[in-house]
């Protein structure tokens, strides 16, 4: 097996495909191809996979004459963000991506708003719930503390909820501290992994739900991978302003 290849996990039977990232004294680094998952193996318990990554989901937004919100999004893995960068650009949502690692974000998230000025603000990367300790402890996750002093910051800089909306967290993240730290949306309920995209999903439809209405949350969540099990959230107005008239 080689840099590159997809592989499963035996002793997990399979259930999430991973592309090798790099390979050290006999361990085998594991990207998620969907899932924001960092693991690593040895070869023994891998097996080279003949699935290969499926086509994404045909998301797509009815277009209309209006000016969309503007996403501030911070990523803690390089690969995952050129993905979401992507999607931003097919959605045609425009989009300022910067990469860095978790720990950066706190310090770094006011000078980017203010360069910035968006209306959405995403933070996301890796993170993980340590096994059978306490999830309601903050010390047993990877990155949500890192997640929860980013959004403390970026609300000492945007108090309102509807003005600076912040979607925030990755796969197990604590779910509950991120929304008590200021989040609109934050993963994950179930403290399970969540798909590389959800973020941009939800950034999406809230950049193009209209300023004079509140987001349909139901149907936002439901257009996430794991639904409400992999994200939830608050209240949130949209950001969108219409244009009238349409031509000159």
């Amino acid at each position: 097996m080689n840099i590159g290849d997809y592989v499963v996990r035996k002793k997990y039977h399979g259930d999430i495909l991973f592309e090798i990232i790099d390979i050290k004294d006999g361990i085998y680094y594991l990207r998620g191809v969907e899932l924001r998952l960092i693991a690593d193996s040895v070869s023994d318990d891998l097996q080279l996979s003949d699935v290969q990554p499926h086509e994404e989901e045909n998301f797509t937004i009815v277009r209309q004459p209006v000016i969309r919100g503007k996403v501030l999004h911070l990523d803690g893995d390089e690969k995952y963000l050129k993905l979401c960068q992507h999607k931003y650009d097919e959605l045609k949502i425009r989009a300022d991506c910067y990469y860095m690692h978790e720990s950066q974000m706190a310090d770094c998230v006011v000078e980017l708003l203010e360069k910035h000025k968006p209306q959405i603000l995403v933070v996301t990367g890796h993170d993980a719930l340590r096994k059978d300790l306490d999830k309601t402890d903050m010390n047993n996750y990877q990155h949500s503390f890192d997640y929860a002093q980013t959004i403390k910051n970026a609300r000492a800089y945007q108090e309102d909820k509807d003005a600076l909306i912040i979607i925030a967290g990755a796969c197990q993240s604590y779910y509950e501290l991120l929304l008590a730290s200021g989040a609109n949306f934050a993963s994950s309920p179930k403290r399970i992994n969540i798909h590389a995209l959800d973020p941009v999903y939800v950034a999406s439809l809230v950049a193009n739900e209209s300023v004079r209405n509140y987001c349909d949350i139901e149907d936002i969540i439901n257009h996430t991978t794991h639904k409400q099990s992999g994200i939830g959230g608050i209240d949130t107005k949209g950001v969108a302003r219409k244009i009238y008239p349409t031509r000159g």
